[in-house]
């Protein structure tokens, strides 16, 4: 009964582990990623919110 359960929480724990390393290889792969712009467009500023 507990093999049942065991084996999709072990996929479930892989497939986090494989999810934050892919972000990591995208990070250095997409270097724009982070400077992301902050315009909400909330106000009438022309200028990013830093």
């Amino acid at each position: 009964m507990i093999m049942t359960y065991l084996l999709p929480l072990l996929v479930l724990a892989l497939l986090c582990g494989l999810w934050a390393v892919f972000q990591m290889w995208l990070s250095r792969h997409n270097p724009d990623a982070e400077a992301g712009s902050l315009k909400c467009g909330g106000c009438s500023r022309r200028d990013e919110c830093r």
